[in-house]
């Protein structure tokens, strides 16, 4: 995509494709773990999109802990955008792999400046009350702008982006998937409790969805209550959207994941299905 000039479609790049602790997880020692410690070509970040528009304006939804390697990683996707860091950031919601890497836009890094970050309400009170997020608002290396959900943004003409609210579990600030519209409707919905029927209509209506994968099933993890940590699974998003699946793309994969085993016969059946498993670097032109 040439940086000057106009290209002929926005492209939405997956940076990550992993639950807030990335895959290989901190402390954890499973196969798939110990595998992508092995074979980083396994390593999967936590879940955040890119989208280059036409006019060459760098759109990142959510900034993770991976971010300085996504940004790496963008650059090597699309090494003519020549972006140091992105123009806009949009927030989903205040869950550690969602929104702290804006610490790395501070003085003691990147040091931007009035970088804009869009986000709810609640969580533009959760960054400027909270240290170290309120340091980088009040020295002005961010500039936080509140966006009304339902409520289209137009970025630039022929490109504009609308948050949702999605349910979840909401400790600090509510959450928010985003209707990205351009040639074609992008759904993004990394990270929510359950579908509702918001949801369901805009993954059908949607060119492309990108959405929740946390868990292939309830059994992933026996020592805590499935109802503590929601998520719907891949196999009942599989059922629940037959005959959708070449439009459907699952993200925000848990490391306990069956689905990210070793020649895992549950990416096959993803694939039978019609359904696919984002990873890092996958292009989807929008």
């Amino acid at each position: 995509m040439a940086l000057h000039g106009v290209a002929s479609q926005a492209v939405a790049y997956i940076l990550g494709s992993a639950q807030d602790g990335g895959v290989p997880q901190i402390g954890c020692r499973c196969e798939r773990c110990e595998y992508a410690r092995s074979d980083t070509r396994l390593v999967r970040f936590p879940a955040s999109v890119a989208i280059l528009s036409r006019k060459g304006k760098l759109l990142l939804i959510d900034a993770t802990p991976s971010l300085p390697q996504q940004l790496d990683l963008l650059r090597e996707l699309v090494p003519s955008s020549g972006k140091m860091l992105p123009d806009i950031i949009l927030l989903t919601h205040a869950h550690i792999g969602h929104y702290s890497g804006l610490m790395f836009l501070g003085r003691e890094v990147a040091s931007s400046r009035e970088l804009p970050v869009y986000c709810t309400s609640g969580m533009r009170v959760f960054l400027e009350s909270n240290k170290p997020f309120k340091y980088l608002t009040e020295r002005r290396e961010l500039r936080i702008i509140e966006f009304q959900k339902q409520q289209p943004i137009a970025f630039e003409e022929g490109l504009s982006i609308t948050p949702v609210e999605v349910p979840h579990r909401n400790e600090d600030a509510d959450t928010v998937a985003f209707l990205v519209k351009s040639d074609r409707s992008l759904f993004y919905a990394p990270d929510f409790d359950h579908y509702t029927e918001t949801i369901d209509c805009h993954v059908r209506n949607s060119d492309i969805s990108i959405v929740d994968g946390c868990f292939w099933s309830r059994q992933e993890l026996p020592d805590r209550p499935f109802e503590s940590i929601p998520h719907p699974t891949i196999a009942e998003s599989m059922n629940r959207f037959k005959g959708c699946g070449k439009k459907i793309v699952f993200t925000h994969v848990n490391h306990t994941n069956p689905v990210l085993n070793r020649d895992s016969y549950l990416q096959s059946e993803l694939g039978r299905r019609g359904f696919r498993l984002a990873t890092e670097g996958m292009d989807i032109p929008i």
